[in-house]
This record gives C-alpha cells, sequence and structure tokens, in this order.
C-alpha cells in the first residue's frame, strides 16, 4: 500500500495511530491487511492531506461531517491558500526588485553616463541616525510591507561634494515612486518633492560612509572635468543593496549637471 501510493509505512502507521484507519487487520506474520474499503479512505486521507487539511480535521471528516461542513472546511483552507499564494506573489516581487537592485549595481558600478533627472520625489530629515530610527517608525507598516516600498535616499549639498568627496555626513531621507506615494495623506505627498529637470551624471557607488575621499565620486568627478561639465546641485543618492563583508552600502547616485 505504502509503494501503491508513494508514502511512507511511517505515514500509514501515523495516520492509524490518530484513529483515521482501522487497526490493521494483522496476521500471524505482524503485516498489516487492508480492505478495499481502507484503500478507498487511505485515498481521501491523502486528498484531503495533499489540500493540507489537518489530521484532526480529516478525522472529523471521516466521522461526524455531512457535506455542508466537509464544504465549509474546503472553503476555509481556500480562503487560507489565497493569503498564502498573495504572500508568495509578494515575495517573488520583491525579490524581482532586490536581485534588479544587484543587477543594477553589477551594471553601472564605476562606469558613468549623462542621464535625465529621476522622476521620483524625496524628502529629506537630518544627517543623524536618529533621524533613521524617525523614518522607520514614521513609515512602518503592520504587515512589513514598508521595507520595500520605501527607498533611502541620501543627499549631499554641492559644496560638500565638491570639497570632500565622501559619504561621511550626508542628509539622511527617503524617496517614493509616485505608484506608492499617492497611497500616503495628500498633506503628506506634498512634502515629498522631485528633482529639478536637469540632466545628470549616473552612476554607481560603494560606500563604508568614511571621512575618506570616496573612488566613485572622484573618479565620477574627473569624468565631468574631462567632458567638460561642471556640477550645480546637490548629489542624490538611492540605495540599491549591501555587501556586509565588505561593510559597503552601494548607491546609484545622479548629480545634476549645468547646461553645456
Amino acid at each position: 500500500i505504502a509503494k501503491l501510493f508513494d508514502v511512507s509505512t511511517d505515514a500509514l502507521r501515523y495516520y492509524e495511530k490518530a484513529g483515521l484507519l482501522s487497526s490493521g487487520r494483522q496476521g500471524d506474520n505482524g503485516y498489516r491487511y487492508y480492505s478495499y474499503d481502507d484503500i478507498v479512505v487511505i485515498m481521501d486521507i491523502l486528498l484531503l492531506r495533499s489540500m493540507e487539511v489537518g489530521v484532526k480535521d480529516i478525522g472529523s471528516v471521516l466521522k461526524t461531517m455531512n457535506l455542508a461542513e466537509i464544504k465549509e472546511l474546503l472553503l476555509e483552507n481556500d480562503r487560507l491558500v489565497t493569503k498564502r499564494v498573495e504572500a508568495l506573489v509578494r515575495q517573488r516581487t520583491l525579490l524581482a526588485q532586490i536581485i534588479g537592485q544587484y543587477e543594477r549595481c553589477e551594471q553601472y558600478l564605476g562606469k558613468f553616463s549623462l542621464v535625465p533627472a529621476p522622476d521620483f520625489k524625496c524628502k529629506f530629515w537630518g544627517t543623524q541616525a536618529e533621524d533613521l530610527l524617525h523614518i522607520i517608525r514614521k513609515y512602518k507598516k503592520p504587515n512589513g510591507d514598508w521595507m520595500h516600498s520605501i527607498r533611502y535616499t541620501l543627499r549631499l549639498p554641492r559644496e560638500e561634494l565638491l570639497k570632500k568627496r565622501s559619504f561621511a555626513s550626508p542628509q539622511i531621507g527617503i524617496s517614493f515612486d509616485e505608484e506608492i506615494l499617492r497611497h500616503l495623506e495628500v498633506s503628506e505627498q506634498q512634502q515629498f518633492a522631485p528633482l529639478p529637470p536637469k540632466e545628470c551624471l549616473y552612476t554607481v557607488v560603494g560606500t563604508d560612509y568614511s571621512d575618506r575621499e570616496n573612488g566613485g565620486l572622484v573618479q565620477g568627478l574627473a569624468w565631468l572635468k574631462e567632458n567638460g561639465r561642471q556640477v550645480e546641485g546637490p548629489l542624490l543618492g538611492r540605495y540599491l543593496a549591501s555587501v556586509h563583508k565588505d561593510n559597503l552600502d552601494y548607491y546609484e547616485i545622479w548629480i545634476p549637471l549645468q547646461c553645456s
């Protein structure tokens, strides 16, 4: 029977111990023998288990439930499965987003190009770690979905960028794409500002937030100088990924430029 239904003998013994099957009808040789009716019951048990009906509920199905009660039990399981499917879809969406961010790091790290300003909107606080805690408290959601909708964003003033070329003391903020932003209260939406419609230098850099010159920023500013372009506004950096063993966070950055 175990081979017939591709289950373990332990599973059959478990169902028997749980009272779902007969006593086993053991013969002189110690083997369990199953009748036609037992096989039908085993098929029902395995069908219900394949729909993740619990063993306790299967006992009720086999012994006490009528048609309407069995249907309601299955409907409840369907509702639970639907929630799990929705959760898996959200998880897969998140995976695709995060994988894309890591791929963007690989594709653009240390490479420079001129692009239009991005179309997301930003809001900034101060430069202290306490501001990050404030952001989390303000925008977190009970189900945890807030984590992938918030995009942590840094801003370096133009003078800071040109003078220190490091991420030692950036302004801490967040940015939302329009699709996410419209779910906030109107008064809150108005606190988020778009970037000026300027041509920008775009690249990806890694940082450990030290006060040392950041190699990616140094190279980017040198690239602009070689191409006869000048910085006009603050750097904007949007978090992409982390490599903890190197103590590095990676950001895609935009540096607004003066008109050529």
